[in-house]
């Protein structure tokens, strides 16, 4: 395995090997307490940022989504993100029609990476009904839209990228003047040195293949304009300057938790 230095995709400065995990480990086992698929051969190999401390694998460079679709995104791919199957999008939509509250129903929002639609979807279920979904990964909804959008969504996708300059690009030029730019990604933890790849959500199965820091995140984001802040260490707005939308997400005191297992009652039903 190769454990020379590359080259940062955030700041291109001197990236360091910081070890490596086998492809089979998923997110699930940190909530399972165990491993849900068997130890695979592949060792997929992580290195860090000295400057901005991005963490990211070249693992992934090669793969097209067929790829993606075979190794990753099959028949078993719930088996290593449960609440992808429904749960989550029902509590985030629950947590955006809160959050906007009757005033803000009628904003033009896109989630982006949202594969089928089932954000969109849950969100029409609650009166928000000027919603789309766009995901360039999805033939249901792979159409790019030529319009821009008051608040654009991308949950649970910067992590899944390797060109983080081509995802913000497409982001944020999607998004309004007065717009914001809501993501969830899970920032690296204070004790990351001494983690490493054993940190839950370095886990290649789900395709977990990029980490932020915010000063990584705030990087790239500057470059189109925008400024980020955290409303948690995995919820985060950007934006090209305050607003109205931006003011009511920074004030609202409630966050909702993106990266959770469902209870056993919602797995049942």
């Amino acid at each position: 395995m190769d454990t020379s230095s590359l080259s940062c995709r955030v700041c291109h400065s001197d990236a360091l090997y910081v070890g490596a995990t086998d492809f089979n480990k998923s997110g699930n086992d940190h909530f399972e307490h165990r491993r849900l698929f068997p130890v695979a051969e592949d060792q997929v190999a992580y290195y860090r940022c000295q400057h901005c401390k991005l963490m990211f694998t070249p693992y992934f460079d090669d793969w097209n989504d067929n790829d993606f679709r075979q190794r990753v995104y099959n028949h078993e791919y719930l088996l290593a993100d449960p609440p992808f199957a429904g749960e989550r999008p029902a509590r985030l939509a629950d947590y955006l029609a809160g959050l906007l509250g009757d005033e803000h129903k009628d904003l033009a929002m896109l989630d982006f990476g949202g594969g089928s639609g089932q954000l969109e979807d849950y969100l029409k279920a609650l009166g928000i009904q000027n919603c789309t979904t766009y995901d360039p990964h999805h033939h249901e909804n792979d159409t790019r839209p030529e319009l821009e959008f008051d608040l654009v969504t991308a949950f649970e996708v910067v992590e899944h990228v390797s060109d983080q300059y081509d995802l913000f690009r497409d982001l944020c030029s999607l998004v309004a003047n007065d717009g914001v730019l809501l993501i969830s990604t899970l920032l690296q933890p204070d004790n990351i040195d001494t983690l490493g790849t054993d940190w839950w959500y370095v886990c290649p199965r789900n395709a977990h293949m990029t980490f932020h820091t915010r000063e990584s995140l705030q990087w790239v984001l500057q470059e189109y304009g925008f400024t980020l802040h955290s409303l948690s260490e995995e919820l985060h707005i950007a934006y090209r300057h305050p607003n109205r939308l931006s003011e009511r997400f920074v004030s609202r005191a409630g966050i909702v938790q993106v990266n959770s297992q469902p209870s056993p009652e919602k797995q049942m039903a």
